[in-house]
């Protein structure tokens, strides 16, 4: 601009020059004076344009090769189930990218008395319901109402503790606790209107398919096995939020296709990676990968089965015995034919650590020594326990029965496929034969209600990933705890699907969560996961990371440790041109 006033000051003097050198013209008439014009100025410089400020519009698409089976937190049974709903759900607090505890629908973290038995919380004022219903302390006391209830899958850790809750007004919740509950804070991480239904028909509610939340946003539609559409939730409290028009979760057949799809830009985020991925990934142009390790805690692990398949849902495995795993001997020997780190090497690329503990980080990590892989330990456990092969076809037998397992695990996962094939070889090599047979994770993850095999006990072994979280009490509670066996008079209630029962394990357990004491926790805890090694409900074979991949031109995408994964903020995303 500074060059071009030069120019025309220039131009303006020479013009001026050579008029005064030409001869004089005769006088014109004069014509009607114009208009006086305002003196010409320089045009107004044109705003800059902040290129990190949010665009707001464009849509999401979230790839997963799971689909969820329900996005009720009441009825949800496997993680996919957790982080599709985290979209709409909330609770008065919840998880960060850091994996700490905040306030979400509340003013504050709650207050605790002095005896650690009267939780008091404020709820933010204004808020509302997708519904359009306002958020009010009569919600709170309908969710843990619910949470009790007899149709319902959630954990009751901490919620059975409860005296009473009372509502002084609208926006204060006062709950009376009957013993001290050490993990408080865990506490109301979703919350469940008042409108959501009758409890005595909570399996069947609407809400199931699409609830009604304060999250970001809400369900338009759901059309199984293709695709749920996500839309803006109008009611939500900060204004001008979502910034994206929609999220579309994608139901993929596999994560090997969802990932030539992140490549190619026709998805935009494709949930649960694993770590034998990173190389395919970092090799994409335009696509990231972000992910959580800390607080996570989760396994890839071997799930054992105490009771006869044949049987529905025994409420103590020594009524009806699996006729090969039931022997502790058969699953020290089944750990000792797997090697662990051949797996993670071959597989893994070398990328996470060898499974150990049911604890593997977090506050109260307690790290347990590594199962040691020896074919002629197995083998030798194996004679000792009765299982000879007698008729030399390289699979073992006692009493007329074979010892040949299944192994099941979601469909559309090559490493879980992989994995699988390596275990087969390995437990092929001590007399075991393992048959490899896998099913869809909604069928995998199915409620009590639709028949779910892992709820019901119709299995040998399962694969899969799950872990603790931030906080290990629940975790340790609904999966290892003998009141969490889900049978038909709780209705499928609790994670316990070995049917694994251990008097000092649910004393350990109990102690832990009402006891305040950070450090005897902790202690208790470590008891725990020594004891279940020694016992073996479940096999760890490798630590996993929480992962996602993403298109590097989508914003505020971070993943966190708690099962909100990478839903976390989704008001905030949005899509750089």
């Amino acid at each position: 601009m500074k060059s071009l006033k030069v120019l025309l000051f220039v131009m303006l003097a020479a013009a001026m020059i050579l008029a005064a050198c030409q001869p004089s013209q005769p006088a014109k008439p004069a014509e009607p004076s114009a208009p006086e014009q305002p003196a010409a100025t320089e045009a107004p410089a044109e705003p800059t344009v902040d290129p990190n400020a949010p665009v707001k519009g464009g849509t999401v698409i979230v790839g997963t090769p799971q689909e969820p089976g329900t996005l009720s937190p009441l009825l949800a049974s496997g993680t996919i189930d957790d982080v599709i709903s985290s979209f709409i759900v909330e609770g008065l607090v919840g998880i960060d990218a850091k994996g700490n505890y905040v306030p979400v629908l509340a003013e504050d973290l709650p207050a605790i008395s002095e005896d650690g038995l009267t939780l008091t919380y404020k709820i933010k004022p204004g808020l509302k319901f997708s519904n359009g219903d306002p958020v009010t302390c009569a919600d709170v006391q309908f969710t843990k109402d619910a949470i009790l209830s007899d149709l319902s899958g959630a954990s009751t850790s901490g919620y059975s503790d409860i005296d009473s809750i009372e509502c002084p007004d609208d926006l204060t919740v006062v709950v009376t606790l009957a013993d001290v509950y050490a993990p408080y804070l865990r506490l109301f991480q979703y919350i469940v209107p008042r409108s959501a239904g009758d409890l005595a028909t909570l399996d069947t509610w609407e809400y199931n398919r699409a609830p009604i939340g304060t999250g970001p946003w809400m369900v338009k539609e759901w059309i199984a096995g293709d695709h749920i559409t996500l839309v803006p939730n109008p009611n939500y409290r900060e204004e001008g939020k979502p910034y994206l028009d929609s999220v579309i979760v994608k139901i993929l057949p596999s994560r090997e296709v969802g990932i030539q799809l992140l490549g190619t830009g026709e998805i935009t985020v494709l949930w649960d990676l694993t770590e034998a991925d990173f190389p395919t990934i970092e090799s994409m142009e335009g696509v990231d990968w972000a992910g959580a390790y800390y607080g996570s805690g989760e396994n890839e692990l071997l799930v054992f089965n105490f009771a006869d398949p044949a049987v529905d849902a025994p409420a103590d495995p020594a009524d009806a015995p699996h006729p090969i795993l039931y022997d502790l001997r058969v699953r020290q020997a089944i750990q000792y034919a797997i090697d662990k780190q051949k797996i993670v090497d071959a597989l893994l690329y070398g990328n996470v650590k060898v499974g150990s503990t049911v604890l593997p980080t977090g506050p109260f990590a307690c790290p347990q020594e590594k199962s040691e892989y020896s074919v002629e330990k197995a083998k030798a456990l194996l004679d000792e326990a009765g299982w000879t092969d007698t008729d030399g076809d390289g699979i073992r037998e006692k009493d007329g029965v074979k010892m040949s397992l299944k192994i099941t695990s979601t469909t559309g996962n090559q490493l879980r496929e992989q994995t699988e094939q390596v275990l087969a070889q390995m437990l092929k090599d001590v007399g075991i034969e393992l048959v490899i047979d896998n099913v869809p994770s909604d069928v995998l993850f199915a409620g009590w209600d639709s028949n779910g095999l892992r709820k019901h006990g119709r299995f040998d072994i399962l694969l899969y990933t799950t872990g603790p979280g931030t906080d290990p009490d629940s975790h340790l509670f609904s999966n290892y705890h003998s009141a969490r066996i889900p049978t038909a008079e709780n209705n499928g209630s609790g994670n316990n699907f070995s049917r694994y029962i251990n008097a000092d394990v649910d004393k350990w357990i109990d102690d832990a969560a009402f006891n305040p004491d950070m450090d005897a926790r902790h202690e208790a805890y470590c008891k725990v996961a020594a004891q279940i090694n020694k016992d073996l409900p479940r096999v760890f074979l490798y630590e996993r990371l929480v992962i996602s991949g993403y298109r590097t031109n989508l914003q505020n995408f971070q993943v966190s440790p708690g099962f909100a994964d990478f839903t976390i903020d989704s008001q905030n995303w949005w899509l750089k041109p």
